[in-house]
Parts: structure tokens; sequence; C-alpha cells
């Protein structure tokens, strides 16, 4: 039999993301809500025979994972004060008795839990939306110990994997957890303003699909942040062989002081045939090149301040990277603030890999608004890379629309003013061609000429800096 864990996602599990719960506050947590859609789609698409969920939240005990047992599962959100939702799913005693089995034979000890215990909200959170999206056959729930072995974790997964094999069973499975809980001042736990760098370094992690990052990160920063992710992140690896498989994050935010994680793990089913619509692969495409384009912008930098030298382009140079165009790389510190932006209106060089190196090393160093970036500051920074479509003449402002276009006006003496569409603040085309004007250092009546273009902006995942106070956000 070939692969039996066919899918493997992490979800977050803050009850607030239950329309029946969030309600009002559903509008903050948009992008979590819509992303876990998207996943248990993709997840029930993929027909399994079973979904096995790890979840930090159920009974633990030092040493032993845990399980739930009895003949059905089921839980309700009593204490979050909608005991009307309730869920209800068939246990799969058989694949549970042999991965007990699996797991006695290789020393992994198991609790079982009494029957009749009702599941946590780490279980109950990830299933709301399986349910959602069609899920009602069987499914597994395991809880973790106390205490972390790396190496534990892992054989545990892949007595997952094995018991699934055994049976001839092809499984899902669904790694629940939070992120950092000390992201802001009112987050669940006390603030930590070093907490945002475990979320991202994991978010980091899980798009590269670097599981030597997972384990190298530092147990201390672990411990400061709060989160109760890694475990359930180390089973699930285990169970796909210690590695990813067409890993993407489909969301990451932390509007109330925690860290939402939703990505895809491991796909193999997409290897043997298309996703529904094609959308999806298409999806994981964009995902792919986004990866590609932050991560060789964040490179570039790095390599300038460590040795003085501009980082050469991947060799070969493929796809999105291998073609032409103008770029922008902007650089912000965590709360929003410009640090530094320079971009090109037009290709200056042959493959928009070296546009990216090169104009990322000089909104790193030659912005003249800012001084240079320091190497100790890096990790504080978030980069973002606009691509520009070629510029399209308009006739006037009535051919501009500052959401969707971005502006560029030109002065008869060559003098140039350009702004990138969707900026905060700028709601009209008057507004956007006032600024361009302005930084063309041209009078408000000069005569200019209109362009406009649009752009691909990719930004890599940052910690949000809203804030807000509920029970039920992690």
């Amino acid at each position: 039999m070939g692969q039996v864990v066919t899918f493997t996602c992490f979800s977050p599990h803050p009850p607030i993301i239950i329309p029946e719960i969030g309600r009002d506050r559903l509008n903050e947590v948009t992008q979590t809500v819509e992303g876990l859609r998207q996943v248990m789609h993709r997840l029930v698409a993929v027909t399994p025979d079973s979904v096995v969920v790890i979840s930090p939240h159920a009974p633990r005990d030092p040493r032993s994972f845990s399980a739930y047992t009895g003949p059905r599962l089921r839980g309700d959100f009593a204490p979050f004060l909608a005991p009307h939702v309730e869920l209800e799913f068939p246990n799969d005693v058989p694949l549970l008795s042999r991965i007990a089995t699996l797991c006695h034979d290789r020393g992994i000890s198991i609790w079982m839990i009494p029957a009749g215990r009702e599941l946590d909200h780490g279980a109950l959170v990830p299933l709301y939306f399986l349910r959602e999206a069609g899920w009602t056959s069987s499914i597994v729930v395991f809880g973790l110990p106390f205490e972390l072995d790396v190496d534990r974790h892992f054989r545990f997964g892949e007595c997952i994997a094995e018991a699934a094999r055994q049976l001839r069973r092809k499984i899902a499975l669904i790694a629940s957890g939070d992120m950092s809980h000390r992201l802001t001042p009112d987050a669940p736990y006390e603030y930590h303003p070093r907490a945002h760098l475990y979320d991202e370094r994991i978010v980091a992690a899980v798009a590269n699909g670097a599981v030597d990052d997972i384990l190298n990160i530092d147990p201390a920063l672990r411990e400061l942040a709060g989160e109760d992710t890694y475990q359930s992140l180390l089973v699930a690896l285990g169970a796909n062989g210690r590695t990813f498989h067409h890993p993407r994050v489909i969301s990451y935010e932390g509007p109330f002081g925690v860290g939402y994680l939703t990505a895809i793990l491991a796909d193999f089913a997409e290897d043997q045939a298309p996703q529904p619509g094609a959308q999806q692969g298409e999806t994981g495409r964009q995902e792919d090149v986004k990866r590609d384009v932050l991560a060789l912008a964040r490179r570039a930098v790095e390599t300038f301040l460590k040795e003085g030298r501009y980082l050469s382009p991947p060799a070969p140079v493929k796809g999105k990277l291998a073609e032409r165009a103008g770029v922008f790389v902007s650089i912000k510190r965590r709360n929003g603030e410009l640090r530094g932006c320079v971009g090109t209106v037009a290709p200056t060089r042959s493959t928009i890999a070296e546009e990216i190196i090169y104009n990322a090393v000089s909104a790193a160093t030659r912005d003249p608004r800012f001084e240079p970036v320091r190497l100790d500051e890096l990790d504080e920074l978030i980069f973002s890379v606009d691509i520009l479509s070629p510029l399209e003449p308009v006739s006037g402002i009535q051919d501009l629309d500052p959401k969707r276009y971005g502006v560029m006006v030109e002065s008869e003496d060559g003098r140039r003013g350009l702004l990138l569409p969707d900026l905060p603040g700028i709601d009209t085309a008057e507004q956007q061609v006032a600024l361009a004007m302005r930084k063309a250092n041209l009078p408000p009546t000069a005569p200019v000429k209109y362009y406009r273009f649009t752009v691909e902006r990719m930004s890599e995942h940052r910690v949000s800096e809203e804030t807000g106070t509920d029970p039920a956000r992690d």
C-alpha cells in the first residue's frame, strides 16, 4: 500500500472562531476562519477512511500520550457559553487499538481516557470546521504528555502511520495548536517582547518545509512564547516520515495576543490527482513563488550585511524569478513603520531574481530617508515585494483606482512620481495623484502624463499588533 497518511494539516483552536461564539468579533479573525474552511474542504476532498486529531488540551499525563475511548466521541462548547453547539463522531476503535498495540510494543505508553469524557476544545474547534466541510465518518483523538521528548513524539507519529498501513487505511491527520500566547500586553499570558519570534520562525519553517529549523528552535524561546503547538507538530511530522510534503501556510494572524496558524503540512494526494477545480493547485504554486521571492529578498540583505557582497541568484533561475519586471522591495518594523523602500518601475536587470536582490539591498542600505539597516535588527523586520506590471498610459484621473492600480505621473521635463496601489489612507484617485505629484516635486497644477500599473504583492506573515480580551481566544 502506498502513502497512508495522505493529508496532514495544522489547525488553531480558539473557540472565538466558531461563529456561534465569536459572533460580531468574527471580522477580527476572518483569515483564520476562511483558512480553516479551505483546509478542511481539502481534507474531505482527499477522502480518507479516518481522521486523527492531536490535541494539546486533552487530559494529560506526565509521560503518557492519551486517547479518548468509547464507540462515539462527542463534546460541546458549554464552557464558552454555547452548549447548543454539539459535535459527535464515531470513534475508529480498530485504528485506536492497533496504534495502542504498536506503541506498547515500542515502549510508548498511552493512557486510555475513560469512555464518556467529552472532547476538549483543542479537538472540537478543528472538528467543527471539519464537520462543516461535510465530514461525518470516524475519528481518533489523542492527547499529549507534559514531558517533551522529541524522538518519542516522532515515534508516536510513526506508530499512527504504521497502524494505518497494517489496517490498509488511508488517514488524514490534524495537528491542533495555538502559537504564542504572549504577543500583546493584554494577551492571555504575561506579555513578552520576544514572543513573536517563535511564531515567525515556525511560520517560516513550515512555509519552507524546513524540519531542521523546527528542531533547532531554542527551547527557551518556546517557553517564553507560551505556545502549545510544538508537540502536535512533532507528532504530525513523525506520521509523515519526519518531513513536510507540499507544505503551505494558508493563514497567520494574532488579533488577540495569540498567534493562529493554519497550514497544510503534507498533501500526498496532490501527487496522484489534481485538486478539485485546480484552484488549490494554483494556490500552492502561488505560495511556492511567494516563499521563494521573500526568502530571496531577506537572504540578499542578510548576505550583504554579513559579507558585504551581493547574493548570487539561484542557479538555474526558474519560473517567476526568471521573468523580467520592475520590482519594489519594502522593509517595515513589526508595528508597520517603514524602514526602507526602493524599487524600479521597469526592469533594469536580466531577471526578477536579480531585481529583487539589488533592490532589497538598496532598500536596506540606500534609502536616503533612513539609516542603513543593522544586522542585529534583521529578525525584527518584515519584508514585502511588489512585482509590477508594465506601465499603461491613461488619459486621466478617471481611469485610476487606488485600490487596484498604482500610479506614476511624469512631467514634460522628465520628473516622475510613483505610488503603489492599496496603501493605507489613500482612498481616492485624487489623493493618490496628489501624493505622486509631491513625490515628483511638482505643483498640483503641472501638466503630466498618467500611467497606471498593477502589482503582485507578497508579504511576510507578521504578528498583528491588535489587542483584545476574550476567554475564547486561545
